[in-house]
């Protein structure tokens, strides 16, 4: 199992392979369970849109600020 990269409070941006994102910012709200299939789950919002996300850990990279 592929253990989680990113911590809570974290700011992430979507990675060049995620199509389900849009571009910008987000901010890692919780650490979920990882799928069946062990890729970590984590719960992001963005920093401009009021909804939370579910996203797998290959969607996100760390965010240079």
């Amino acid at each position: 199992m592929i253990q989680h990269m990113f911590k809570v409070g974290q700011v992430v941006r979507a990675s060049g392979t995620s199509r389900n994102l849009p571009s910008g910012s987000f901010r890692v709200l919780r650490l979920l369970p990882s799928t069946a299939a062990g890729i970590p789950l984590y719960c992001v919002k963005s920093e401009v849109e009021m909804i939370e996300r579910v996203v797998e850990q290959h969607e996100i990279e760390a965010a240079s600020r």
